[in-house]
């Protein structure tokens, strides 16, 4: 045996360390130790001992020494060590564990069980199996733990209270232990999982109801080929029972009677198949012409539902009937080909996709000649530059006729019509150009324009004529002043001491009379000569005011008072400066005319009014206070050749009603018979780019 100092080789170094302890504070105070201490066998295997000492003394009572015993403890270790790890693991399971003797008396649970039951654990320990509610019958319940008891395992399911009082379904694997008794129960709360299979045993039930139900045609069949389920749609659009087409083979013996095009479609499809399994995507569509059981030709599309992982096993095979649809087709890819309208299909990066045969008419390019250039080639614009990058303005130009210039294969302009119209397939985003050559209508409508324009002539010539004795005194009103102070001016020469600085002031009245004339007469003559077409920017005011000195003689002669009620700040107009003139001096001498009719005693007045509309036109009403007009000549007076003068061609409102459309406004009127008519226009706000 070792000595004392040699003795700490028999421990690990923390067991020696609490044992040295343990000795020291004995051999000081003579209080007893006992210690759990973990050893090292001389073979170098690790025990455990139990370790006891006291203090010796003397007779004195001193402490002379120690003495005490080991006593090996390492089985007892071992197996608490092993209960411990049993323990633990019951105590972490998900499991629900519990021990119940054979009088049904609960010894022991985990607390899983515990959260299952809605019981604490000190509830549970102690409590009768009966009290935890068990809802299947008594008898059911011994009945499983007396074949635990003969085969020593039972497993079953069993439906329990929770303490809260929902139901709650458990699955218990109980275990019998003879040498104590005892029964060692686990249980799992199985309430979701059976209300899932539940569902699921609904939904299988109500996913083949829908199937039947569905009017698209299905068809199943397994592993071995064999077709095992066709819904009624398919039954009644194709023709054939499951009796007809047992098999995959005989379906497609029937449905795809040529051998060519047979072995196409099962080459196609068996490709489309080994993609979808390789790639794990959905099966993609196919087409196919079904021949059915009445001879008929159906076209469909094909595609697979996965019922396992690989397309190999058993799948279900969905036919959409698309005959409509592609007879829907022919007829438009008919009218595609024949419309006279030109039909530009392009994608979001301005490619052209697609042209009808027209579009050679127009451009010069055969279809398949713009499949992949730009757009741009052919206009030079898509909507999308056309709007500046402004999405409102694209949206607002969706659907709408445009005019713009198209650019045909020798390099010259073809004015068009333009509509858009813009969609998506596959999430895909296209536009489609309808244009249509314009150059005819273009050509005939600046022939309109000429003609307008002479007949606008004409009518100016004519108003001169029916002017002319106003005008004719409105200059001669200058003109006598002129010759009134020249005289004075010859006077003032004429004296012996002339005064320079009166007859410079005299001079100078005769130079503005004679600026006076002048203006007249150019006023005159620009108002009667033919000129072109000739657009400017303008106030509305303005004409007005340039319209009225041409007609104040007339006024004055027949005594009508004129009223102005303009507005202020009015946006400007881009017109025809003297077009506009003629429809306002129209307008003026046809008040006249009817006003000339009324009573002496009778106030004649004649208001001339411009503002700005809701819709941003700027609107003229000229109106007056006659006699007004009757129902006839009211569905009468704006055709041409129509009068109600003795002396009138009745071209007067006609012509002005043209001059205004040409400017893309309206001219309407209203009146009441004995309470006078007012006539009025509307011009656009436009300036010289043509935008609003």
């Amino acid at each position: 045996m070792p000595d004392y100092t040699e003795h700490h080789q028999f421990f690990t170094p923390e067991s020696w360390e609490r044992l040295s302890a343990a000795m020291f504070h004995t051999q000081e105070t003579g209080v007893p130790y006992e210690l759990e201490l973990e050893m090292v066998r001389a073979a170098g295997t690790h025990g455990w001992m139990l370790a006891r000492g006291e203090a010796m003394r003397d007779g004195s009572g001193a402490i002379v020494g120690l003495h005490g015993v080991a006593l090996d403890i390492s089985e007892r270790k071992q197996a608490e060590r092993v209960l411990n790890q049993l323990k633990t693991m019951i105590d972490i399971s998900l499991d629900g564990f519990w021990i119940v003797d054979l009088e049904g008396n609960v010894l022991q649970v985990n607390e899983a069980y515990a959260k299952i039951s809605g019981y604490s654990v000190d509830e549970l320990e102690g409590m009768h199996a009966s009290q935890l509610e068990a809802i299947e019958e008594s008898e059911q319940i011994k009945a499983h733990m007396a074949k635990a008891v003969a085969m020593g395992y039972e497993q079953f399911e069993t439906r329990l209270l929770h303490k809260n009082g929902h139901t709650i379904i458990i699955e218990v694997s109980a275990t019998f232990l003879p040498e104590f008794q005892q029964f060692c129960v686990f249980c799992r709360d199985i309430t979701k999982r059976k209300l899932m299979e539940d569902e699921l045993k609904a939904s299988e039930v109500k996913f083949r109801s829908i199937i039947e139900a569905c009017p698209v045609p299905m068809a199943l069949n397994d592993e071995h080929l064999n077709i095992t389920f066709l819904n009624p749609a398919f039954v009644q659009t194709f023709g054939y029972s499951v009796n007809d087409i047992p098999t995959l083979a005989d379906w497609r013996q029937k449905a795809y009677p040529d051998p060519d095009y047979r072995h196409w479609v099962e080459t196609a499809w068996q490709a489309i198949l080994e993609k979808a399994d390789q790639e794990q995507t959905e099966c993609l569509p196919m087409e196919a012409d079904i021949h059915c059981n009445n001879n008929s030709i159906k076209t469909v599309l094909l595609t697979a539902a996965t019922i396992h992982h690989s397309f190999t096993g058993e799948h279900l095979v969905i036919l959409y009937d698309i005959t409509p649809r592609k007879q829907i087709e022919a007829k438009f890819n008919a009218i595609f080909a024949a419309s006279v309208e030109g039909i530009i299909t392009y994608d979001m990066s301005d490619v052209i996709v697609s042209a009808n045969a027209a579009v050679e008419a127009i451009f010069g390019y055969k279809p398949e000649d713009l499949v992949g250039c730009n757009i741009n080639k052919l206009m030079p614009a898509s909507p999308k530059e056309m709007s500046d990058g402004d999405s409102s303005h694209a949206a607002e130009s969706i659907g709408q006729i445009q005019e713009i210039e198209g650019i045909h294969k020798d390099g010259s302009t073809v004015p068009l019509d333009l509509s858009i119209a813009e969609f998506s397939v596959d999430n895909e985003h296209y536009f489609t150009h309808i244009v249509r050559d314009v150059s005819l209508r273009k050509h005939r409508e600046q022939q309109d324009k000429e003609h307008l324009d002479e007949l606008a002539h004409v009518t100016r010539l004519g108003l001169m004529g029916e002017m002319a004795s106003g005008i004719a005194h409105e200059v001669n009103q200058p003109l006598a002043a002129i010759s009134s102070y020249t005289q004075v001016s010859l006077n003032l020469i004429n004296t012996e001491h002339p005064d320079l600085v009166k007859l410079a002031e005299i001079l100078y009245k005769t130079q503005q009379q004679a600026l006076r004339a002048g203006r007249i007469i150019h006023r005159m003559r620009e108002f009667v000569k033919s000129h072109a077409k000739q657009r400017s920017t303008a106030n509305i005011n303005n004409l007005i005011h340039e319209a009225v000195g041409l007609c104040i003689d007339e006024l004055k002669q027949n005594d009508i008072r004129l009223t102005f009620e303009l507005a202020n700040n009015l946006p400007t107009i881009y017109v025809d400066h003297v077009q506009i003139e003629q429809v306002i001096i129209n307008l003026i001498r046809n008040s006249v005319d009817a006003l000339i009719n009324l009573p002496e005693k009778r106030q004649r007045q004649l208001t001339i009014h411009s503002r700005l509309t809701l819709n941003n036109d700027i609107q003229v009403r000229v109106k007056d206070n006659g006699q007004g007009l009757d129902e006839e000549q009211q569905q009468k007076i704006l055709t041409p050749f129509y009068t109600t003068k003795t002396d009138g061609m009745g071209m007067g409102l006609s012509i002005s009603r043209s001059l205004i459309e040409a400017h893309e406004g309206t001219l309407h009127f209203n009146s009441h018979s004995g309470k006078g008519t007012t006539m009025y226009f509307t011009l656009p706000i436009r300036r010289k780019s043509g935008t609003r």
